[in-house]
């Protein structure tokens, strides 16, 4: 069952609150990417780790000091929520970036027979990562309510929509490396808060330089409004849905966009482009995005188990009209649906 908890307050209060309330969950896992960095970087101890990651880290923090400081106050609260001295924390915020991991999924939007957007998302991980993300709904100080998907003791949002209706759903792509900007996946905590809608969005995410890595990224919002964009440390590009269908996997669709970025690595690139080319197929014949979410084609599975060595931790569909999201807390053809609202 995935856990489900509500913060409120300050960034501070609120990374506080999801550490305490996630503490059980994350801490076990935590400690498994430590010890995975460790072995990495051939450190005998954890303070041998944090010598050799400090300094790698010190840049990224102080970029993310400048550009998005109440990420910096959230992570600060989560780590004492979590009861983690700040060597640890800081070296778990960057574990994609100092062991080359990338986040893996799916997204296809579509509309409904009265011209509505739907958004739909799954969350792809490794198999021992099963039932590490959990459904955040917060009510900040400052900003939209909203209700948010990541993995515990994180800020590292992969989905939500808030209260005035835009949805979000992203998928991992590959970018330069650069000292310069923000995570991915911290720049995506950062657009529910403020943004109310797509247009907005897609300026606010121009504007967030990027350090490492990407995402596409699928928009809808309460006005009708649907985009794919893609985002990298080398600019961002927004998607003709007359020429690229709505839907992403795990490689770079814009041609010219694809020379100024890295190649996707395997297995992730020829999993991703069986699945690109299942999920369009499934949109052509006028396939629901649930019944997308759910497919098994052994061809291009969208719900994942074991291809590519991925799982589908969840899977969720969003009606940003309707401010209503349906999510799968598992593997959408195993488990039942539940219906929320933003």
């Amino acid at each position: 069952m995935m856990l489900r908890i509500a913060t409120h307050g300050t960034p501070h209060q609120r990374g506080q609150q999801q550490g305490e309330a996630a503490r059980e969950l994350a801490l076990p896992w935590i400690e498994r990417r430590l010890d995975e960095l460790q072995e990495q970087f051939d450190a005998p101890s954890r303070p041998d780790l944090f010598d050799h990651t400090r300094p790698l880290i010190t840049p990224w923090i102080e970029e993310k000091t400048q550009l998005y400081p109440d990420a910096v106050a959230e992570c600060k609260g989560l780590a004492e929520g979590l009861a983690l001295d700040t060597d640890a924390y800081d070296a778990l915020t960057f574990y994609h970036r100092l062991g080359n991991h990338l986040p893996q999924c799916t997204v296809v939007g579509t509309r409904d027979d009265q011209n509505r957007p739907l958004l739909g998302k799954t969350d792809d991980i490794g198999k021992e990562e099963l039932g590490m993300n959990l459904l955040e709904t917060t009510a900040p100080d400052s900003g939209y309510a909203h209700r948010h998907l990541h993995f515990a003791g994180t800020i590292w949002t992969t989905a939500g929509g808030n209260e005035c209706g835009l949805c979000i759903g992203m998928t991992g792509i590959p970018g330069p490396l650069r000292d310069e900007g923000l995570f991915s996946l911290t720049a995506l905590h950062s657009i529910l808060p403020t943004c109310a809608d797509v247009s907005q969005a897609i300026a606010h995410i121009r504007a967030l330089p990027l350090n490492a890595y990407g995402f596409s990224l699928i928009m809808g919002d309460a006005d009708g409004g649907l985009a794919l964009i893609e985002k990298t440390s080398a600019g961002l590009v927004v998607l003709d849905p007359e020429q690229y269908p709505i839907a992403h996997t795990n490689h770079i669709l814009d041609e010219d966009f694809a020379a100024q970025n890295p190649t996707q690595s395997e297995p992730t690139d020829s999993n991703g482009r069986r699945r690109l080319e299942n999920a369009r197929a499934l949109l052509a014949a006028g396939t629901s995005p649930q019944d997308i979410l759910r497919n098994r084609n052994p061809a291009g599975a969208i719900c994942q188990r074991g291809e590519g060595d991925f799982h589908t931790d969840y899977a969720v569909v969003f009606s940003p009209v309707e401010k209503a999201m349906h999510l799968w807390p598992g593997y959408p053809d195993e488990v039942a649906m539940e219906m929320l609202s933003l």
